[in-house]
């Protein structure tokens, strides 16, 4: 009887013990995040301009295709954001407030993703007819 109440004791001390690992690292997540693996991103900067009129432009949708996240440029005109590591990544440039800023036809970048920043520099953007 001694024996099956001390066996019994150390299996409900594994499963406590799991138990509390595990709220651990859900308490973890909760508070930090899902782990991402660092110093595996590249980030791209640039400065959007009307071609026309060489000025910056604001409220332009810049994104990586095929990754779902997206930067709207500011008042100057700049954008930056972070995609995967990869050998080449397109970026779109995308009008998307309509005649609010001017209108400006869309846009595709190839890049080479060689580097762990990239600064496209001024893109200009045609107006749109």
């Amino acid at each position: 009887m001694k024996k099956t109440k001390e066996t019994v004791r150390k299996i409900l001390r594994k499963i406590y013990t799991g138990l509390g690992l595990t709220t651990v690292a859900l308490v973890f997540q909760a508070c930090y995040g899902t782990p991402q693996a660092m110093g595996l991103d590249v980030l791209i900067r640039g400065v959007v301009k009307s071609k026309t009129s060489k000025d910056p432009i604001e409220g332009i949708k810049v994104s990586a295709k095929n990754v779902y996240q997206y930067e709207m440029t500011d008042s100057a005109g700049n954008f930056q954001f972070y995609v995967p590591q990869d050998e080449i990544c397109t970026i779109e440039l995308d009008d998307i407030d309509g005649a609010e800023n001017g209108s400006y036809s869309s846009r595709e970048i190839s890049v080479n993703l060689s580097k762990d920043k990239i600064d496209l520099g001024d893109i200009f953007l045609d107006d749109a007819e």
